[in-house]
């Protein structure tokens, strides 16, 4: 990646930092797109403003080799019909806004890639997912049908497009991981519901390194798993996080209590997906990070 430049929508956020970092080990020279020009991602790399709620902006990603499109509103928390409105706003309308500026551009990028989510699948128990199967029907799946949609447009102007769809991002200082162990702080936690459901999950670090793997290999395209190799059910991650933290794993949340606190959200906590890497695992990506017990006790030990 030595020498090339990439833009990267939502640079300030937890994932969006690790790949900037990721993205600068690797000679890159990364551009931080944000609706301020605050340096959230650090001394030395160049920003621009590139608001996906606003109008096209051409001029965010002149120059830019590839982009890594983050940018949206987080789905985590109670879903309010307001917070509805703008998960699917900042996915679907700004991903389109996205489209729109590269369109206007002379010199276009040869890659997008493009945030999406396991939550494409909707509930589906203990089925294998692979990036063939079909899409769920529950509010985020067609929120994600939708984004991915919207992120293909790129493919008519030529732009090798990549959808990544992202499990668990788990790392240190930020993220779900920051959420998901306070209750096991106070000795109060435990699986969800049932516990049967699987948790797709992937270590920040590998997701940085799938975005940059999938810019530099030129026969990545289209819909991509961006989770560990290996299945986890939320007991077994509930456990493997409470013996990372030396903590008993010992008090399950029950259904009707997340339901009175996160409303319709919480079909999703309790629901899973098993879903399996297998376009990444086809095209030779290597995880550093693939066994689950040993990533949380590196993470919190």
């Amino acid at each position: 990646m030595t020498g090339m430049t990439v833009a990267v929508t939502g640079a300030s956020g937890f994932v969006g930092r690790e790949i900037i970092a990721a993205l600068r080990a690797r000679g890159a020279r990364p551009i931080a797109l944000g609706r301020s020009v605050l340096p959230a991602s650090g001394g030395g790399v160049e920003m621009r403003i590139f608001d996906p709620n606003g109008a096209p902006n051409p001029e965010a990603f002149a120059d830019a080799d590839a982009v890594i499109h983050l940018a949206g509103e987080s789905v985590s928390g109670r879903w309010t019909p307001e917070k509805k409105r703008r998960i699917a706003a900042s996915r679907i309308a700004g991903t389109q806004t996205l489209a729109s500026s590269l369109r206007e551009l002379q010199r276009r990028p040869a890659v997008l890639v493009s945030a999406s989510a396991v939550g494409y699948y909707g509930d589906r128990g203990d089925e294998l997912l692979t990036e063939r199967a079909a899409p769920g029907n529950d509010f985020l799946a067609g929120v994600c049908v939708a984004w991915e949609a919207a992120a293909a447009q790129c493919e008519t102007l030529g732009i090798r497009t990549v959808r990544m769809r992202t499990g668990i991002a788990l790392g240190k200082n930020g993220g779900a991981l920051e959420q998901m162990k306070r209750p096991f702080k106070f000795f109060a936690g435990g699986p969800l519901g049932t516990g049967r459901q699987f948790v797709p999950w992937i270590d920040v670090r590998d997701l940085a390194a799938l975005y940059c793997f999938a810019i530099e290999r030129e026969t990545v395209g289209g819909a991509v798993n961006a989770v560990a190799p290996e299945s986890a059910t939320n007991s077994r991650f509930s456990h493997a996080l409470g013996a990372a933290l030396h903590r008993p794993s010992l008090l399950p949340a029950p259904a009707f209590a997340l339901r009175l606190v996160l409303g319709e959200f919480a079909q999703t906590v309790l629901g899973g997906q098993r879903a399996v890497p297998q376009a990444a695992l086809d095209a030779g990506f290597v995880w550093k990070h693939p066994r689950l017990e040993a990533d949380l006790g590196e993470l919190l030990g």
